[in-house]
């Protein structure tokens, strides 16, 4: 379902990257996609939207939409950083339980 031109690997290369500032946006979002769309924790609103446009569902096809106006592959771009965030948290509580 992603884009034949989204490089998975780079974008979450890209997230791993993500300085303090960033994550502090990034968190916001997070937090804004929860409260005002009922969104799933750790994911941001961009990537909400691209699910719900995979879905078929209006909401997100036209947040979709507009975001892709601003970036070429918005929505897939988002949905790599999300993974790589989430991959990230994983491992590091995974390190700590064993």
């Amino acid at each position: 379902m992603l884009p034949e031109s989204i490089d998975v690997a780079q974008q979450e290369a890209q997230a791993a990257k993500e300085g303090y500032v960033h994550r502090c946006l990034v968190a916001i979002d997070i937090c804004a996609n929860v409260i005002l769309f009922r969104g799933r924790q750790g994911e941001t609103i961009s990537a909400h939207a691209y699910r719900a446009a995979l879905l078929n569902k209006l909401w997100g096809r036209i947040l979709n939409g507009a975001l892709c106006i601003i970036q070429k592959d918005h929505g897939a771009k988002a949905c790599a950083g999300d993974l790589e965030r989430a991959t990230s948290i994983a491992a590091t509580e995974e390190k700590i339980l064993k």
